[in-house]
């Protein structure tokens, strides 16, 4: 195919004439593979957003430190990548601990490139917000965010204040009842942010805020499900690994649920967030169309990065307080056997996710027409992964 060819030669030499891409983003015409990297190099900003509305645990006002990936232009290609570290997010009498117990956290290396001059030449690009699970960081899934600024798409992800690892390990993480409403609350934020970004910001002008789609992971899943009822702005979903859907939409108007376009990622194996109790009853409230992906024998962070570290070997040393929740046990789920590698199972993750949106917020049907079992059976033979299509 011609994609095929015209991106083994930019592998080959680093570079493209110009800003012509090496092959088409997935559009009403084109449906690259969305488990492979797309047609644009990724840059990445980092930003403090701010709603005054609301208070800090200090008492000022909210802070929302948000990464935002984004096609970049292609002499950007080959630079080097954002690394982000997990040691960083400790304080300095634990970070003393760690390195006294002998332990080594290595940094998570992206391919994005910091602050690269964005591609103008091929938006207004759809805008996608991301938001991490309980515990975690707005980092916590690069191999999915970065790859999804590839293809095309303007990525955002907040730390939700007093919901991140930088929180446990301060011992400020807030109640999930909370959490319900400061999460999508975030969402919004971000949303009006991009709709009125000042003419010197360099994604001025090339963000379209008529396709806008929320992805998440655990909480966050359960996140994307909410606004998605609240706000009519957002137009597709992809809940990963989300609680029941009787956490979703407590406290919003009787029977008021997500009324676009969902495809709901799941694991039979998740111990985090049993799939009987939560996935089961998300997808039966989920209106059509939908798409559900069954990872047979995964866990609940099989969908993140975070197994690329020994976080329970670090809870040994420092107390890590996430009410009930035992760390050491929790960060094993999904990240070892039975659960596939990663190298097996994010691939998957990615196609779906990635190729769900092309099919809705780059209208492309071809892409729609990749959403199925055949093409995980393909992509990982052996029953790895279940697909229900009821469009």
């Amino acid at each position: 195919m011609r994609w095929l060819l015209l991106a083994a030669m930019v592998g080959l030499s680093g570079c493209t004439p110009g800003d012509a891409l090496p092959f088409e983003p997935a559009g009403p015409d084109a449906a690259p593979p969305p488990s492979q990297f797309g047609p644009f190099p990724v840059g990445v900003r980092t930003v403090t957003f701010e709603d005054p509305s609301r208070k800090s645990l200090d008492g000022g006002v909210r802070q929302l430190v948000t990464e935002i990936w984004y096609p970049a232009t292609q002499a950007t290609r080959g630079g080097p990548g954002a690394h982000y570290s997990v040691l960083d997010l400790f304080t300095d009498a634990q970070r003393g601990q760690i390195a006294d117990a002998g332990l080594e956290l290595p940094d998570l290396p992206t391919s994005a490139v910091r602050d690269a001059p964005l591609d103008d030449a091929h938006g207004p690009y759809p805008l996608v917000i991301f938001s991490h699970g309980l515990a975690a960081m707005r980092w916590q899934s690069t191999y999915y965010t970065v790859k999804l600024a590839s293809h095309g798409y303007v990525v955002a992800s907040t730390d939700h204040e007093q919901g991140t690892l930088y929180d446990v390990v301060r011992g400020q993480l807030q109640p999930i009842t909370a959490g319900l409403d400061d999460r999508p609350l975030d969402v919004k934020v971000l949303m009006n942010r991009f709709s009125r970004l000042s003419a010197s910001d360099p994604l001025f002008g090339h963000v379209d805020l008529d396709r806008i789609g929320v992805t998440g992971h655990s909480f966050g899943a359960l996140t994307s499900m909410r606004i998605a009822a609240e706000d009519a702005r957002v137009k597709a979903i992809v809940p990963q690994a989300p609680a029941t859907s009787d956490y979703a939409y407590v406290g919003l108007m009787t029977g008021q649920t997500a009324q676009v376009p969902m495809l709901m990622q799941g694991a039979r194996l998740d111990h985090t967030l049993p799939w009987d109790t939560n996935v089961v009853p998300a997808w039966n409230s989920a209106q059509r169309p939908r798409w559900l992906l069954e990872l047979t024998t995964a866990g609940h962070y099989t969908f993140s990065d975070l197994c690329q570290f020994d976080l329970s070997a670090v809870a040994t040393h420092v107390s890590l307080d996430i009410p009930g929740t035992d760390i050491s046990r929790v960060l094993g789920d999904g990240c070892g056997d039975p659960a596939p590698p990663a190298l097996v199972a994010l691939p998957v993750i990615e196609h779906y996710a990635i190729g769900f949106f092309n099919a809705q917020l780059r209208h492309s049907p071809a892409s729609q027409a990749l959403l199925t079992q055949a093409e995980a059976d393909r992509l990982a033979p052996g029953g790895v992964a279940k697909v229900t299509e009821d469009p």
